[in-house]
């Protein structure tokens, strides 16, 4: 499938052609392709005005994207070209329960796969589709290879999708170092006439949090030795003990917080920089960066289809001075557009998509008549224990002969999940809590405790079961501050299954917002529901922030034919 049959905006502003990354157009899957390969090794490579050294999926920025259909069988091969890390440290904790240790960083080098928003067979425990309470994930060590089929299924919705590793212990290191690629499932959706018709823009927004090197001044990585924690509050890394105890310095180490220097990333190209601030720890010191510009005609519309892959940034959208035709959020299009005007001075709570970490938003966009350069902007917030300022994403730059092109009214429903789940078919009602304590009580070495209802995360615990084919109310909220607090918003995502947002707070959500990734604002319930269709096995559920996820916010779900 060549690169170029591909609808895709290539103009940047004068100066940025040269460097701005787009994304990898280049892999396609099917029935009879070959199955894209993601090599994963070190890659020494020049970020802005900085060497960098980060794990990388085939030595660049952001891996392939990766284009499939309902019906299609994708295959993926990760071929792991790492070198050996050293976990001995980790090991040999002694006073340190099993599941303790588990939700202590380690093995940074090994790796696996997760298709993030595929409805396809549950693939993180050994093997593919498991349902062994006592499985354990996928760990394709240093050195070693595996292959991944996925069949898709015929009804699978059409839209934009992502990939990252997902080998617990190690996902938070990985993705902060910028291991991540975009997948199309592309589909009826993309037959609208309108839509055929527009130019498509697709945005991966990173983060890669960096630290220099003693021995190498100028050369900046992510790669935290066994049992060494990076401090928020000092600015510093030390080696700990089993009881949180400091054992000496460290050049680097494993941060829930910020970073010395953190880089966000549009397709690859670096947008805006943040390093710590000694003097106000929770107030990163931000510098904007040149942003790709987008160049469009006056009337011209063109379908943006944007990741939010951050690590630990929630992103509130918008597009100055224009109405923001929004088509998908995660995948799944509405039964039409939703208009989702702009405001002016606009602040936060205002935006017109809010995109939690890990989740998508695709719209249309309608070049203003008035030539001249709009932002396309995160807003600044305060709703994570680091404040987020305001950020410049990208530029349109509207230009040229006016033209008058037309917007959809309606759009193909997503069979999967239609007709919409009605309240008389819930089954159960689940309560779901995101917990932070500090000090901590269990987790003495990373420092917080992160759970999900009171519990760590255990590899072969089973604290859901929930039945094939049954629909369940899940109400998702965080424990307030209470025992210590959150003081935070935390994005909940569910591998395997979708579900529809019914309410955040007491703002009820328009039907049909059916998304896998929810942000669940600070002190506020968010309702959702769940059918889970076709696939049982084992599988999981947790925060998106990721460092919270790898340090033990999550749990595992058990689906049961």
């Amino acid at each position: 499938m060549s690169p170029f049959s591909r609808r895709t905006l290539l103009k940047v502003g004068t100066g940025l052609a040269a460097s701005l990354s787009l994304p990898n157009l280049t892999a396609c899957s099917g029935d009879d392709s070959e199955p894209t390969t993601l090599t994963v090794d070190f890659t020494t490579l020049t970020l802005g005005d900085r060497q960098v050294r980060l794990r990388t999926y085939n030595g660049a920025l952001g891996g392939p994207t990766i284009y499939t259909r309902p019906g299609a069988k994708l295959r993926i091969n990760i071929d792991n070209k790492l070198p050996e890390y050293d976990s001995s440290a980790w090991k040999n904790l002694s006073g340190v329960s099993h599941t303790v240790m588990m939700n202590i960083p380690h093995d940074l080098n090994t790796t696996n796969l997760h298709v993030h928003g595929l409805e396809v067979i549950p693939h993180l425990f050994e093997p593919v589709g498991t349902s062994d309470p006592s499985s354990h994930m996928i760990a394709i060590k240093p050195g070693e290879k595996k292959e991944y089929t996925f069949e898709m299924p015929d009804d699978h919705p059409t839209g934009l999708y992502w990939y990252h590793p997902h080998h617990h212990g190690s996902t938070s290191v990985q993705v902060a170092n910028g291991l991540a690629g975009l997948i199309v499932v592309e589909g009826a959706i993309d037959e609208v006439k309108e839509i055929a018709a527009a130019r498509q823009q697709l945005i991966a927004i990173q983060d890669v949090g960096l630290f220099e090197s003693k021995s190498q001044p100028g050369l900046w990585s992510y790669d935290p030795p066994q049992n060494a924690i990076y401090s928020t509050d000092t600015g510093t890394s030390s080696f700990k003990d089993a009881q949180g105890n400091t054992l000496g310095p460290a050049d680097s180490g494993f941060t829930t917080g910020d970073f010395p220097l953190r880089i966000f990333l549009n397709n690859g190209s670096p947008i805006y920089e943040e390093k710590h601030n000694p003097e106000a720890v929770t107030k990163p010191k931000g510098m904007q960066l040149s942003v790709p510009r987008y160049q469009m005609r006056p009337g011209e519309v063109v379908r943006f289809r944007m990741l939010n892959g951050c690590t630990d940034n929630m992103i509130p959208l918008v597009v100055e001075q224009h109405t923001m035709y929004l088509l998908a959020m995660d995948g799944v299009n509405f039964p039409a557009p939703r208009e989702r005007q702009y405001v002016n001075n606009t602040t936060f709570g205002q935006q017109q998509v809010l995109l939690a970490p890990g989740g998508r938003a695709e719209f249309l966009i309608k070049g203003a008549k008035e030539p001249g350069v709009y932002r396309i902007m995160q807003l600044a917030q305060t709703q994570q224990f680091l404040e987020s300022q305001a950020k410049v994403l990208a530029e349109i730059e509207i230009s040229g002969e006016p033209m008058d092109m037309a917007l959809p009214t309606s759009l193909p429903l997503p069979k999967r999940h239609y007709p919409l789940i009605k309240p008389d078919e819930v089954k159960r009602t689940r309560d779901i809590s995101f917990d932070m304590h500090y000090p901590p009580q269990k987790n003495l070495l990373v420092g917080l405790d992160f759970a999900i209802n009171g519990q760590l995360y255990d590899e072969t615990a089973i604290p859901v079961e929930v039945e094939l084919d049954t629909v369940e109310e899940w109400v998702i909220h965080d424990n307030g501050h209470h025992a210590g607090g959150s003081g935070e918003g935390h994005p909940f995502h569910i591998h395997t299954n979708s579900f529809e947002v019914i309410s955040v707070g007491d703002e009820m959500m328009e039907p049909g917002t059916i998304q896998d990734t929810v942000w669940v604002p600070h002190n506020t319930e968010v309702r959702i529901r769940i059918k889970f269709k076709q696939w049982s096995g084992k599988d999981v559920f947790h925060c998106h922030i990721i460092p919270h996820e790898d340090a033990g916010m999550m749990q595992n779900v058990l689906m049961k034919k």
